[in-house]
């Protein structure tokens, strides 16, 4: 099953494409230009590593956020329209649930955390290892309020892995909260894949789920962004 996935959601954008369990090429684009002004020409080479048209495709997953809003509705928009205009189904795949895959073998509370400026936090709560669960929705919140929430879905005992560029505006606070029991992980996972995004695509392609190019909208998280 070929999949191309799409993250453009933080400064850190990335395409990629995979073919059942193999990542055929990915590709990252920096802050140095608009996600905007490179997108299409970065998928374009991507199909062309892979020696695939995107009539080859078997669909297109897409990081609908929470995020950047510009980078999330570029994202959006460009892979609605290329699934449109070539009838293959599109999924769309939560920024923070990409991103605390990253660490889905991981035995412990996955916690990714990203600055959404307004001294506000996106976050959200999951379970690693190979019981990978959700364990809250995708939330907008202070920091101090989502570390409250965290000790609500949380034994007071059990390691919490937190992940994500939120860490370097509270990453201080978040030791001062939860203590000993938190480890922050290598910043080089901090940033969803492209080729995360296409895999848990292709998941719920797999088991005959996807969205509709109509009802798909970018997920802004806080009310009135829509």
């Amino acid at each position: 099953m070929k999949i191309l996935g799409v993250d453009t959601s933080t400064p850190i954008g990335s395409i990629a494409l995979i073919d059942g369990e193999n990542l055929v090429a990915e590709h990252t684009l920096d802050i140095v230009q608009a996600h905007s002004s490179r997108l299409m020409p970065a998928i374009d080479s991507i199909l062309k590593w892979g020696d695939i048209t995107v009539d080859d495709l078997d669909g297109c997953a897409v990081g609908i956020g929470p995020g950047s809003f510009t980078g999330i509705r570029i994202g959006v928009a460009t892979i609605k329209s290329i699934c449109y205009a070539v009838d293959k189904p599109i999924i769309g795949v939560s920024t923070l649930e990409a991103i605390a895959y990253n660490l889905r073998w991981s035995n412990s509370i996955i916690c990714p955390l990203l600055d959404a400026r307004r001294s506000e936090t996106y976050g959200a709560i999951f379970e690693g290892n190979t019981k990978w669960e959700r364990l809250s929705e995708d939330l907008c919140l202070p920091i101090d309020t989502f570390l409250d929430h965290i000790k609500e879905y949380t034994p007071p005992d059990c390691t919490i892995n937190f992940v994500g560029d939120g860490l370097a505006t509270y990453g201080d606070v978040v030791r001062e909260n939860l203590g000993e029991r938190v480890h922050f992980a290598d910043a080089i996972f901090n940033v969803p894949r492209g080729a995360t995004i296409a895999h848990l695509g292709a998941q719920r392609l797999q088991q005959g789920d996807s969205d509709s190019y109509w009802s798909l909208v970018p997920n802004y998280v806080r009310v009135g962004l829509y």
